[in-house]
């Protein structure tokens, strides 16, 4: 787990200095380590937290056979049978770390060993015989990589801020994508608040030539284009969950659980507790006991689990008093409410020792657990799946609702703006792809909802404290 960023094209000494002050920005991703490599008019840097092999695998990972140079942020949780497998082959691996295993599999497999990576990660690999610079990004986005072309090249980091701190990109908003803040409360990806600066999409790569300096795009897994899995849906979910929650839990460092007692946080903490024997749970509760605290619940819950659990309690001024820093905190901008929630527990994780903490992030998203997506699903009942937008489906959220009702000069929840590949561009658009009502909606909410807001203000606001999300569900 890091915070990584890059530099392309910079002249001589430039990118260098871009990247050490991207690093001083990102410390709290990477407190334990920090390095960098220049060569080749690029520049990679990274700061590390160690969770796996803390002794031995400080970034830029080189391979001694091909001169490749890797940054990563993230984990890649089948790392030990990958390891295996590529040890097998004849492979011999330098550091006790998960990451490692992507330069072996990228010197066997290319752009193929992105296929091959179970986990969450986003990536910056340098291959100088090719003259390329690969980036990636996980399959459902849970790390962030932000890009932004510069008039002497690319540069890229894990935060919005740190490209600022950089000098190479100027502060300048993008008036378009705050309408859609306004709108949702959030910046969908890939844009962003930030004008010529935007997010690699999830399950996708760029290709720079470091020579002519263009870069080629291209998707590697999409949520629509995934194949159905074959039998009874029960039986198919009890054991995906059993599978990911033996290897989500692999660390060298403590692990939490963030726990509500509702259905995900409580089923991902059964898995953490079955898997990691010694995890803890952390919560949180409100001064006063509303009715939205959910102390009694995750109590019965962690009980019935044995497992320890630790709570919290804010009250209005807390949260006033943390709101400056929960601002800086999410780096890109998300006004939920959840948010202050979110930001105690992870401060609760790392003040128990624990570097990893767990959440129940994509339940609602995936299995409809919002009743307004049902509302949208019946409206929609007569639409083309495929030609469905953001727009169509954001129109029942009361959230774009409400915001038209407030703000009725800027907002109208008839918002017209698409998806980038809502056009037929894209995988899973346009006519006749199979795909149906239910997964198109699904995959809206994944790429908006879940993405931007859920999964991008839990990991900003936990890698604030140091503390590394991983998101089972």
């Amino acid at each position: 787990m890091c915070g990584i960023c890059g530099a392309v094209g910079e002249r001589r000494g430039k990118g260098g200095d871009a990247v050490a002050a991207m690093l001083d920005a990102m410390t709290h991703r990477g407190p334990d380590s920090r390095g960098a490599a220049v060569a080749d008019g690029v520049a990679l840097g990274a700061c590390r937290l160690a969770v796996i092999g803390p002794e031995a695998a400080s970034q830029p990972l080189r391979s001694a056979c091909t001169d490749l140079t890797l940054v990563v942020n993230g984990e890649i949780y089948n790392h030990v049978e990958l390891r295996r497998e590529l040890e097998a082959r004849g492979h011999r691996f330098t550091t006790g770390g998960d990451c490692e295993v992507i330069l072996h599999l990228y010197e066997d497999e290319g752009l193929d060993a992105l296929k091959r990576l179970r986990g969450m990660f986003a990536l910056a690999l340098l291959d100088p015989a090719e003259r390329r610079l690969l980036l990636a990004r996980d399959r459902m986005g849970e790390k962030p990589l932000y890009l932004a072309e510069t008039p002497d090249g690319w540069c890229f980091a894990s935060e919005m801020t740190a490209l600022l701190r950089s000098g190479l990109v100027p502060l300048e908003i993008d008036h378009g994508s705050l309408r859609e803040y306004l709108h949702y409360q959030y910046v969908p990806e890939p844009a962003t608040l930030l004008a010529g600066v935007r997010q690699l999409p999830a399950g996708s790569w760029l290709d720079l030539d470091l020579d002519t300096g263009k870069s080629r795009t291209g998707v590697y897994w999409d949520l629509e284009a995934a194949p159905a899995l074959p039998g009874d849906p029960a039986a198919v979910l009890e054991a995906g969950l059993r599978d990911i929650g033996r290897i989500v839990v692999r660390s060298d460092a403590p692990i939490a659980v963030a726990l509500s007692g509702g259905l995900d946080s409580t089923i991902v903490a059964s898995l953490a507790a079955a898997n990691a024997p010694g995890v803890t749970a952390v919560g949180v509760g409100y001064a006063g006991r509303p009715a939205i605290d959910e102390r009694r619940h995750a109590t019965r819950a962690a009980a019935a689990l044995g497992v320890r659990l630790t709570h919290v309690e804010l009250s209005p001024a807390d949260v006033a008093e943390d709101f400056d820093a929960l601002v800086q905190a999410l780096d890109h901008p998300v006004a939920d409410l959840a948010g202050p929630a979110y930001h105690a527990v992870a401060k609760a994780a790392h003040d128990e020792g624990c570097r990893v903490l767990l959440l129940g992030h994509g339940g609602d998203e995936l299995f409809w657990g919002y009743r307004w997506v049902h509302t949208a699903r019946a409206a929609l009942a007569g639409h083309d799946p495929a030609r469905v937008t953001r727009g169509l489906l954001y129109r029942h959220m009361e959230v774009v609702r409400d915001s038209a009702r407030l703000l009725p000069g800027l907002c109208s929840p008839d918002w017209p703006h698409r998806l980038p590949d809502d056009d037929g561009s894209g995988p899973g658009s346009g006519p006749d792809t199979g795909t149906t009502l239910p997964v198109r909606l699904t995959r809206l909410l994944a790429d908006t909802y879940l993405r931007s807001n859920g999964v991008a203000q839990t990991e900003r606001l936990c890698m604030a404290h140091s503390v590394e999300t991983r998101l089972p569900l």
